[in-house]
């Protein structure tokens, strides 16, 4: 029976040329075989990866814990296999991923893995990092920067990145968390590896990708069995400083198709969110509403559906315990002056912080000057600005700005809102409602 290479299930048609093949690292001072990895060896590769944790390696306690592992890493990734050919022994598995801290779905950011054994130090890590910008390159999926994440106490290797031509775009606080170290901070390192322009993926390419991964099967396995989770503090009824009434309730399992069509109709509008980041609302099933906290914000007065907030704990973390959230908001046209943008912000608050969530995680346009500006009043500090991560309709590639803040002093945050009432009024204990 012939061997299944392990291929990137989204996007990639073209397999890489020539390989198996040698390539020399360290200036001749070791050689290693590099091939696509097969799906016979993905045992191997899960114990290299509770190996190198073991060692803190860069590689988290948690970080790649089981349903990343199945669902994304090995699900979405061309894995390769650097083996010394004297030995046969496998001492290192990369992997070319579509990259999370993007906001788009035709992607020019790959992220890079590199699990290695003891036997790889960090002058053939970092090369093997570059050998797949080249690998990344000849794909067809229309990769033109890769990105590399290292925690932040990992100095020698960053520096050995650095002279890989990495730069580092962010750095995320306490991201990552190291056996004998304890909890680290991370860098986000990109290369570029092109410079032309790159063509875009048509719709048509779009939705078939789109529609292979995200299936009605799984779609009614996964949502439809359990829809959003919902927040038990929930309702809450509140007015905004222009006095105007909102109820703020979870969304229901049949509001699905509305909110789909709110972000979507913000995206073809070209405000606030890419043109391929919601193609399908089987995709918005999967990727926003399974697993997260919806909620609907209702007009007291008209009983109309004012906007929506989608709460979803982060990919871009490192650890799987990670109290990181990331938020969706979107408001109707017609209440953009009704003060609802900050009094949903107060709800939100607390809403998070009932949910057991610590620190909140923003990725905005650059062109997005209003937005950047919220994030800024929500008290979130700009750690990064991550470049052409997005196609934003009327403006092309765009930059994305990632803003992080705290959410532990729920009290000062509200106050600083105007809503500290609703800090004691509204505050009550919630029980099993986790993302």
């Amino acid at each position: 029976m012939a061997k299944e290479y392990c291929r990137d299930s989204f996007f990639s048609t073209t397999h890489i040329a020539n390989l198996p093949k040698q390539f020399s690292f360290n200036k001749g001072k070791k050689t290693l075989m590099i091939d696509y990895a097969t799906t016979d060896q993905l045992h191997i590769f899960k114990k290299m990866i509770n190996d190198a944790a073991n060692r803190g390696d860069n590689v988290g306690i948690d970080e790649y814990h089981e349903d990343y592992v199945a669902n994304f890493l090995f699900d979405m990734s061309e894995i390769f296999q650097a083996t010394d050919p004297s030995t046969g022994h496998i001492e290192a598995v990369m992997f070319i991923q579509f990259c999370f801290y993007q906001r788009a779905l035709d992607s020019r950011s790959a992220t890079v893995h590199i699990i290695r054994s003891s036997d790889i130090d960090n002058i053939i890590y970092a090369e093997l990092a570059s050998l797949m910008g080249d690998f990344a390159q000849a794909l067809d999926i229309g990769y033109t920067q890769i990105c590399v994440h290292v925690a932040f106490s990992m100095t020698d290797l960053y520096l050995e990145l650095r002279k890989q031509g990495f730069v580092t775009v962010a750095l995320f606080p306490e991201w990552v968390e190291l056996a004998g170290i304890g909890v680290d901070d991370s860098a986000l390192m990109v290369k570029q590896l092109r410079t032309s322009n790159r063509k875009l993926k048509s719709k048509e390419e779009i939705l078939k990708a789109t529609n292979d991964k995200f299936t009605p099967e799984g779609v009614h396995s996964t949502y439809f069995s359990s829809g959003c989770v919902p927040v038990p503090i929930l309702p809450i009824t509140a007015t905004t400083k222009q006095g105007f009434k909102f109820t703020f309730r979870n969304a229901r399992i049949e509001e699905d198709e509305m909110m789909y069509k709110m972000l979507s109709d913000a995206a073809n509008e070209g405000d606030g969110y890419a043109i391929d980041e919601l193609p399908t609302l089987n995709f918005f099933r999967m990727a926003y509403l399974a697993g997260s906290a919806a909620v609907i914000m209702e007009d007291v007065a008209t009983k109309a559906v004012a906007g929506a907030m989608i709460f979803l704990k982060s990919l871009q973390g490192r650890r799987a315990t990670s109290s990181i959230v990331g938020t969706s908001v979107i408001l109707k046209k017609e209440y953009r002056s009704s003060g609802l943008n900050n009094l949903g912000r107060a709800i939100g608050i607390i809403v998070l912080r009932s949910m057991g969530f610590k620190k909140e995680f923003s990725i905005t346009f650059s062109t997005n000057y209003a937005a950047i500006k919220a994030t800024k009043r929500f008290q979130l500090q700009t750690i990064g600005i991550f470049p052409n991560g997005a196609y934003q309709r009327g403006r092309g590639w765009v930059d994305l700005v990632y803003a992080l803040g705290s959410l532990e002093d729920e009290v000062g945050m509200l106050s600083k809102l105007g809503f500290e009432h609703l800090a004691s009024s509204n505050k009550k204990q919630a029980v099993g409602s986790k993302l």
